[in-house]
């Protein structure tokens, strides 16, 4: 199981993914959401800080507006399943200090 080190660098490259995805694409709010979630997992220091962002970044999932529900491309696809994943795995109880 990752460590919270490899846990956040898997979701930082994962919302890098979205920036490039959210550019090609042309879609002002998913890029909106990626500036978002860097702000979100700039200054994480512990796993709990870790979950808590993982938790609210998970939210995007929901639907609504400028949500992750509904993606048009394959690029866009990809890039929103990777950071899916990723969050998902910074969530779990196994998630090693």
């Amino acid at each position: 199981m990752d460590n919270v080190e490899q846990s956040l660098s898997r979701i930082r490259a994962a919302i890098e993914k979205l920036h490039l995805a959210a550019a090609q694409d042309h879609d002002a709010q998913r890029a909106h959401a990626a500036r978002w979630l860097d702000g979100l997992f700039e200054k994480i220091e512990s796993r709990e800080q870790l979950r808590e962002a993982a938790r609210k970044a998970l939210e995007l999932y929901r639907g609504g507006m400028g949500s992750f529900q509904d993606v048009g491309t394959a690029v866009m696809d990809d890039a929103v399943s990777g950071l899916r994943r990723a969050l998902g795995s910074a969530r779990s109880w196994l998630l090693r200090s």
